[in-house]
């Protein structure tokens, strides 16, 4: 029997499973960069919170097409697993760890700060809130490249490990320098406030 139409609608699938969650992804981010500068809004809350639901539908359909991809070209016989496979499921794996953890943690820990700046946040959560956007992004961006560029596949482990992670490296380093940013975005806000105090 010919799969040729139903590879073809179910990697069609997949890749909007992946457009689904990257796009929203993104708009969250700008969102959460508006609080650098303005205090946290509730309206910022309750659309952070439903971008993240349409960004988990996209997680899910991910997993659902993926788990019909690779009955079709695998059969689920690990001896037909590629290197770009098995990095594409770790990567699916941590960016679903990472979308419960945002449902679990990291709205509620922005539900409990509106009016605050998000550079006004305590270190601890500060820098967990960085570190889970920062995962986000490199996941997102390395489910991208898995999906999207051939010239993965005949990769080995090796060049795959040597490829993604200086990728997850530099999105957490960034995003952690990002919420140092935000820091000294209040503290500058801070210090100009009470210069222009000192001069009424």
């Amino acid at each position: 029997m010919d799969n040729t139409l139903l590879l073809d609608t179910v990697r069609a699938g997949h890749l909007i499973g992946l457009a689904i969650g990257f796009g929203p992804a993104i708009c969250a981010d700008v969102i959460v960069a508006k609080s650098f500068f303005r205090p946290i809004l509730k309206r910022d809350v309750a659309l952070l919170k439903w971008l993240h639901r349409i960004v988990f539908g996209g997680v899910v359909l991910l997993w659902v097409t993926g788990l019909i991809l690779l009955q079709i070209r695998t059969g689920f016989d690990l001896a037909n697993f590629s290197p770009k496979l098995m990095t594409k499921i770790f990567v699916v794996v941590l960016l679903t760890g990472n979308a419960v953890a945002i449902g679990i943690y990291a709205l509620p820990r922005f539900d409990d700060h509106v009016g605050v700046q998000f550079g006004r946040i305590d270190p601890p959560t500060l820098i967990n809130l960085s570190l889970i956007a920062g995962l986000s992004v490199s996941c997102w961006l390395s489910a991208l490249a898995l999906g999207v560029f051939t010239l993965l596949k005949p990769l080995p482990y090796v060049a795959l490990q040597a490829i993604f992670t200086p990728v997850f490296m530099v999105g957490l380093t960034g995003a952690l320098l990002v919420g140092l940013v935000a820091v000294l975005i209040v503290r500058a806000g801070s210090g100009q406030e009470m210069r222009l105090r000192h001069s009424v």
